[in-house]
């Protein structure tokens, strides 16, 4: 007969990738919108050298995150989606 293991002796079960794609997916999201803004400030007129400036740096920044969820725990995931999620509310101003 089957003893099932005391749940405290059982590892938890790792985390789906849809966690995972969902972080990707909304970072990649909102480094496009990132790259979109910085393309329309090249091409205007007189670009604002300290906007395009922050505006690449805001890029580089979610590149590097979204490199992080690579390696991240679920817990990490997870704070990095929500974090990406309301950024891009933030930049769309969609209160969702």
């Amino acid at each position: 007969m089957h003893v099932p293991a005391d749940p405290a002796d059982v590892p938890p079960e790792p985390a789906g990738t849809a966690g995972y794609e969902d972080a990707f997916e909304m970072v990649t999201r909102v480094i496009g919108w990132y790259r979109e803004r910085i393309l329309e400030e090249t091409r205007a007129a007189e670009p604002n050298t300290r906007l395009l400036a922050r505006l690449k740096t805001e890029r580089q920044a979610c590149a590097a995150d979204r490199r992080v969820l690579e390696t991240a725990d679920p817990e990490r995931v997870a704070t990095i989606a929500a974090a990406y999620e309301a950024r891009w509310r933030e930049l769309t101003h969609r209160r969702e």
